[in-house]
């Protein structure tokens, strides 16, 4: 340094030796220096719509156990079965010696029984689709790819795209429900305002029936169902009903005659393990939903293609 050149050489060598135990210092405190913490190579995921994130980000090798519920990609299945929100196996999880795990804000009970395990956690959200395409961001940043994060938002934008309806057409009221069994109309929950389903109805010219709601999922009395008129009952299933399944959940709704949805024979059903995952399948979701509005669409859809999937693969 050229400024300790101009002082007394007893200096020189005082502050000369302060800066050589300084570096010493500094270099036994490697932690110090970086805050950026490694790269995950072995991931685990309890939520599906997480499981699919984390493959169609390509992180699928990294991958080493996933959610009981997890159906989707076929690789998918192949992976060690962890258990789920209600039932983790943490057992199973510290044999597979994970570095992260990606979770949703309602297991965080889970994150806190991994980190007395020693394995880190990252907490994502899903709810809306601003915060799907931000989970997708994180975890890929977080796993570094942010190129493959970057790619997979703008294929999902591109597939969300709002879809204006024909001049002069009014807009269709709709009633989504989620998940009901056949024989039980009076037991269903309905899609409230602030959910991705109800983001993708308004983007196809649709209007929630229940979008005043003060809840994400009301439940819904037949006396609601009758008062707020629906055009067009959307029955969302995460499972493929058999035919069976399928006339008794159409033939359900025969009380609620004065429906419009119910008099006009606009009573649809949306199956499949993509139908209620906020994940990279939401186009799927979205064409779906868009066929189930239109005047002339079959009772089921999309047609029966999917296999119902494993009861317990790898367990």
């Amino acid at each position: 340094m050229p400024w300790m050149r101009r002082l007394p050489r007893k200096r020189r060598l005082l502050i000369g030796g302060i800066l050589a135990l300084l570096g010493l210092a500094f270099a036994a405190c490697p932690r110090e220096r970086s805050a950026v913490p490694a790269v995950p190579r072995r991931l685990i995921s309890l939520a599906p719509n997480v499981t699919e994130i984390l493959f169609a980000l390509g992180l699928g090798e990294r991958v080493v156990g996933v959610g009981t519920y997890t159906f989707w990609p076929p690789a998918a299945l192949a992976k060690p079965r962890v258990g789920g929100l209600i039932d983790p196996n943490l057992e199973r999880i510290a044999t597979l010696h994970p570095d992260l795990a990606v979770l949703l804000p309602s297991e965080k009970d889970v994150a806190t029984k991994l980190a007395a395990l020693g394995v880190e956690s990252l907490v994502v959200h899903d709810e809306s689709l601003a915060e799907v395409e931000a989970s997708i961001r994180t975890i890929a940043d977080r796993c570094g790819v942010p190129e493959a994060g970057a790619r997979l938002v703008a294929r999902l934008r591109n597939g969300l795209r709002p879809r204006a309806l024909p001049a002069g057409t009014p807009r269709p009221r709709v009633l989504l429900v989620v998940e009901r069994t056949a024989g039980r109309l009076g037991e269903l929950y309905a899609v409230g305002p602030g959910t991705f389903l109800d983001e993708l109805l308004r983007r196809l010219g649709g209007e929630n029936v229940f979008a005043d709601a003060g809840s994400l999922y009301p439940p819904a009395s037949l006396e609601e169902i009758v008062a707020r008129r629906p055009d067009v009952i959307v029955e969302l299933r995460s499972t493929v009903p058999t035919p069976a399944e399928e006339r008794a959940l159409l033939a359900d709704c025969r009380p609620l005659a004065t429906v419009p949805a119910v008099s006009q024979n606009r009573v649809r059903i949306v199956a499949g393990s993509f139908a209620l995952v906020p994940g990279p399948r939401l186009p799927e979701l979205y064409r779906a939903l868009a066929a189930a509005l239109a005047p002339a669409s079959p009772a089921l859809l999309p047609a029966r293609r999917e296999a119902p999937p494993p009861a317990a693969a790898n367990p």
